[in-house]
């Protein structure tokens, strides 16, 4: 009986070492696989009553660390979020370039005020004039530009939002499908160290793209959640996770109203219920949905604030000046037009002038042709403006209101229309209308009445949704900066620029064909400070110079994007830590899988020996029997 003991001991202790050698190969093989944990095969004493008979392989493990493997997610997500928030910044700093780049917006602005200046100290001079329109030009292409180039990164980030949920949906997939493996494996007695390996790496991918949580449950599935609780994975079931991705995107078009988010579970059907992009914190895919809906938003809101402090103050300083040369109006598509920018849903309602408002015409030598007409100080509608204009002009041309709201001045081509505000010294020179632009039942002012009309526009803001010009107090000012230009028919006629304001004493007026005054209005347009309100995710409410706000722009900027950066470096040192202690305690140590396998070789031979002895010994039992 003992030297069958013996036998069977030894047999065991064979396929436990041979299997043992079998599962130390297989590490070998996975030495340079980082997706691969390493295998341990579990020996146990084997017991039949009450004595020890042999060796049995229990089961293989998996040397994982499940408390650093969790960490190490965590701070994949971090991770995978700051990257994708620092990619988008780099991109957004290298469009708003640096200090030394002449192609920066700041550059762009103070090249067009030394142009005006140039045009103030000689105006006589033709090319300055020409100089001047192109580099107005350049910095509304180059406004422009920048509005384009932040919505194709929406639209980028769109459709990286739609690819993370593909992916996403890979992953969630994988995992589903191994969690209905395993338990069938498990009840055969089977190994599925490898297919949780597998699902350790779809769980790894699914981390840097969304914040999780997950469980193991007695079965050995892991439930997977969203960090907000959403359920992904339960047991071999996915949720249903949809996304509309939109392939074109302007500045009026946000979230949730145009664009879309995640919806969980909507079989079809998303709405705001089904929705849970708020709760997405974490990783690749919530940083997708930041830059699109806050980060890039917010570098547009800077450009139109800017965009439109640029207009309204140019256009206030050129529109005090004499309008456009002989025979020329402002209207392209009717040259000897002056066409408004303002638009008036409601001709009759209420305005006030708070000084008189001078009108003559001039010939081509700037002398005026008849007498001088006047609008009174006091309440007035715009109606009542364009019938009294309608009334100076005469036989001269004609005043009326357009199918857009918009007031035209059509001028025979002998004369041309100049307006001279008779304002105080300290609203300089201008007329104060008071109107309720924005109909919210309570005035505002705005300074001159050309300038508030917007006879004499230097720059236009096209509105994304509407047909009219987007002014001071009216229309839509979402996404100007896409539609920044300069009046066409000054590009095509850079003499079209104003130089100088009417002169002399009413009724006298007359315009000098030496006078620079608004041409050193608008160059000192440059030079003052204005308030910026506050940004959200933006530089805070500042008073600064146009050029200086360009600099605010690209300093917050620049912060934001080294903070980004910092950030990045330090959350990068940190899960490569993890990831290389994670893989010291469940990769594959050749040294010692080497060890090992000498040992298990030796306890192989050393079964091999017994088995030898006892058969030996055996056979000698039966000669003596």
């Amino acid at each position: 009986m003992s030297l069958s003991l013996a036998l069977n001991n030894a047999l065991s202790g064979l396929r436990v070492n041979q299997s043992a050698l079998a599962l130390t190969s297989t590490n070998l093989a996975n030495l340079n696989n980082p997706n691969y944990s390493r295998k341990v095969l579990v020996q146990e004493t084997q017991v039949i009553a009450g004595i020890g008979s042999g060796v049995t392989a229990d089961a293989i493990q998996r040397s994982v660390n499940v408390l650093l493997q969790r960490d190490f997610r965590e701070e994949t997500t971090r991770l995978s979020a700051i990257q994708t928030e620092n990619n988008y910044l780099n991109r957004i700093q290298q469009m708003f370039g640096s200090v030394a780049n002449k192609n920066a917006l700041g550059d762009l602005v103070n090249s067009f005020s030394s142009s005006l200046e140039n045009i103030g100290n000689s105006p006589e001079i033709s090319s300055n004039h020409f100089t001047g329109v192109n580099n107005a030009v350049n910095l509304a292409d180059r406004i422009r530009d920048m509005a384009d180039t932040i919505q194709k990164e929406r639209i980028r980030a769109d459709a990286e939002i739609s690819q993370a949920l593909k992916e996403i949906k890979s992953q969630l997939s994988i995992i589903a499908e191994i969690n209905g493996t395993i338990p069938g494996q498990k009840a055969q007695g089977l190994p599925t160290g490898d297919l949780e390996d597998k699902r350790d790496q779809a769980i790894n991918t699914l981390a840097q793209y969304v914040d999780i949580q997950y469980f193991q449950t007695d079965r050995g599935q892991i439930n997977v959640l969203t960090g907000s609780g959403k359920t992904l994975v339960s047991g071999a079931f996915t949720a249903e996770l949809s996304f509309r991705e939109t392939p074109f995107i302007t500045a009026n078009e946000t979230y949730p109203t145009a664009l879309d988010g995640v919806h969980f579970n909507a079989g079809g059907s998303p709405s705001a219920a089904n929705d849970i992009t708020a709760g997405l914190t974490g990783g690749k895919l919530a940083s997708l949905f930041e830059a699109r809906d806050k980060t890039l938003p917010a570098v547009t809101n800077q450009l139109d604030l800017m965009s439109a402090q640029l207009r309204d103050a140019v256009n206030l300083a050129h529109n005090r000046g004499a309008n456009t040369p002989l025979g020329k109006g402002t209207n392209a598509a009717s040259p000897a037009t002056l066409l408004s920018s303002r638009s008036f849903t409601n001709t009759a309602q209420a305005m006030t002038l708070s000084d008189d408002v001078n009108l003559v015409l001039l010939d081509v030598n700037g002398v005026m042709v008849g007498g001088m007409g006047t609008i009174a100080a006091g309440a007035t509608t715009p109606a009542a403006v364009q019938a009294q204009i309608n009334t100076f002009l005469g036989a001269n041309g004609t005043a009326q209101f357009d199918s857009n709201g918009r007031l035209e001045i059509k001028l025979n081509s002998n004369v041309r229309l100049a307006i001279k505000d008779a304002g105080t010294v300290a609203n300089q020179g201008d007329s104060i209308v008071q109107y309720d632009a924005d109909l919210d039942s309570t005035t505002e002012n705005y300074s001159g009445f050309s300038n508030f009309f917007g006879l004499n526009d230097f720059f236009v803001t096209p509105q994304l949704t509407a047909a009219t010009p987007a002014v001071a107090g009216q229309g839509s000012q979402n996404g100007i900066s896409s539609g920044f230009l300069v009046r066409s028919d000054i590009v095509a006629d850079p003499s079209s620029i104003s130089r100088g304001r009417l002169t002399g004493t009413p009724p006298n007026l007359q315009l000098g064909s030496g006078n620079n005054e608004i041409a050193l209005e608008l160059a000192a347009a440059f030079e003052k400070n204005y308030t910026f309100d506050s940004i959200a995710n933006g530089p805070n409410r500042n008073s600064s110079t146009l050029a200086g706000y360009a600099g605010v722009m690209l300093s917050y900027s620049a912060t934001t994007t080294q903070v980004s950066q910092n950030a990045l470096q330090f959350q990068s040192t940190l899960t490569g830590d993890l990831q290389v202690k994670m893989q010291n305690e469940s990769g594959v140590n050749m040294d010692e899988e080497l060890a090992n396998m000498v040992i298990f070789q030796n306890a192989y031979n050393a079964a091999a020996k017994v088995i030898q002895i006892t058969g030996e010994m055996l056979d000698t039992v039966i000669e003596l029997a």
